[in-house]
């Protein structure tokens, strides 16, 4: 126990309690000066207030419907709702897809006589991930709503 003791004895040194500043780091005598330190505070100058950014206000977001949709020609469709990502063919139907981070949107064009312009006849949606059902409309919304986004 003595042995302890006097192990412990030797951790002891110069008590410096917490906030303070023991002046005499190192030295083996306990009469050193104990000094209290204090933070210091730095305030910022006038000239380095950050400028405010100016208020933008959103502009709202207004939803297609998808009944006036219907009847278009490709080229009118595009430029409602922009280019798609993938263009397929099914004979002369063509089927441009778009698609959201969590749907698909796809745009059904059948031409109006033999060999004439297309237009758009059916428009189907379908969740990317999972069986969970979505609208077309809400899922062209958020399509739409993704190509502002990105400019």
């Amino acid at each position: 126990m003595a042995m302890i003791a006097m192990g412990l004895s030797a951790c002891g040194g110069n008590a410096v309690p917490p906030g303070s500043t023991n002046a005499n780091y190192g030295e083996l005598s306990n009469s050193g000066a104990i000094k209290t330190t204090r933070p210091v505070t730095r305030k910022k100058p006038e000239s380095a207030k950050s400028p405010k950014s100016p208020k933008v206000a959103a502009i709202p977001f207004k939803p297609i419907p998808t009944d006036t949709l219907k009847g278009l020609s490709e080229e009118a469709f595009e430029s409602r709702i922009g280019a798609p990502e993938m263009i397929r063919g099914e004979g002369e139907i063509r089927v441009w897809q778009y698609r959201s981070e969590q749907c698909s949107f796809d745009a059904f064009f059948v031409p109006k006589a033999e060999g004439g312009a297309r237009e758009l006849r059916h428009m189907l949606a379908r969740m990317r991930r999972g069986n969970t059902a979505i609208t077309v409309q809400d899922c062209l919304d958020q399509v739409v709503k993704q190509k502002l986004a990105q400019g």
